[in-house]
């Protein structure tokens, strides 16, 4: 088989992740990879990329004229399987179903290629179901999509390469916006842009469906910092039934006002404090079970530092 490199045509910047892939083509492309990355960053674009160049008959792959490739495109390329498309939490049953095709030959591809989308979610009992197949010596390529890789098994990571999507500079999705979202207004532009962590994805959604109930409920928290300890009592108890993944974006969107409330009022001096504190909430999520532990601890942090004071 002839040599190539890989291209990844509709994947926006990450230029480190496409030059560690340019190299990789069919015959020496790893069994398993991870593809890591913030969501909406383009893990499932970069996969099927992938996966369509590996299918490519063409020059440049993915060269997208080729049969494979309109059959990629056309969603009926026999060798190719994209398990949990939806996200959330990938079944025990996916993962055998997955062991069960991979003993079946390909149908005109040198190897499968089977995407497994939010691998992170994997319980113990699927990433072991998954460990059996790629300890099988014929498996397909494995391209596991996760936020982390550090979420799976360091069993199932040593038997893969990492790749790693980096966030987009401000700038390039400051263009995307314009291109992509001409009916939006400037000023909801840069508010999806200020709350989209680098991610396209995240910005574009933001734009279609409006400001979601984590960044609703983070401005209510903000505004209360200003109002009366009940008010931040009743913010933080509506933050506390969160599930742990969307305490952590309220967080996130409560640093994001606090921020811009330092910028206009300097004056207010304990902006900066709770800020940091929320900061360290964030970076804990993973690791605390309990998002209302978290948010009672968070609601007698500024009872403390701010209503005390008066």
């Amino acid at each position: 088989l002839r040599k190539s490199k890989m291209q990844l045509p509709r994947l926006l910047g990450n230029e480190r992740f496409k030059k560690a892939l340019a190299p990789f083509f069919r015959e020496n492309f790893p069994q398993a990879a991870i593809i890591e990355g913030a969501a909406g960053l383009g893990k499932k674009t970069a996969a099927f990329d992938i996966a369509q160049a590996l299918m490519c008959g063409g020059e440049a792959p993915p060269c997208g004229r080729c049969g494979p490739c309109v059959r990629m495109q056309a969603g009926s390329h026999p060798d190719y399987r994209l398990f949990n498309p939806e996200g959330g939490p990938v079944k025990v049953d996916d993962i055998r179903q997955a062991r069960r095709l991979s003993f079946i030959r390909p149908s005109e591809a040198a190897q499968k290629v089977f995407v497994v989308n939010d691998a992170g979610r994997m319980n113990v009992q699927a990433q072991n179901a998954l460990l059996k197949v790629l300890e099988e010596p014929q498996q397909p390529i494995f391209l596991l999509l996760c936020q982390q890789a550090e979420q799976l098994l360091e069993t199932v990571r040593s038997r893969c390469v990492r790749f790693r999507l980096e966030p987009l500079s401000e700038q390039e999705i400051r263009r995307q916006l314009e291109e992509r979202a001409p009916q939006a207004t400037a000023e909801d532009r840069e508010a999806a842009l200020a709350r989209c962590g680098g991610s396209l994805g995240q910005a574009l959604r933001r734009i279609q469906e409006g400001p979601g109930k984590t960044e609703a409920l983070a401005a209510r928290f903000v505004r209360a910092l200003e109002q009366s300890e009940l008010a931040v009592l009743e913010a933080c108890l509506e933050a506390g039934a969160l599930p742990r993944e969307e305490f952590g974006q309220f967080c996130d969107e409560s640093c994001l006002g606090l921020w811009e409330l330092a910028k206009k009022s300097p004056e207010k001096g304990w902006t900066l404090p709770v800020y940091d504190y929320l900061r360290g909430l964030s970076a804990r999520v993973e690791v605390n079970a309990s998002a209302s532990a978290m948010s009672g601890a968070l609601a007698a942090y500024c009872g403390g530092l701010i209503f005390a004071q008066n």
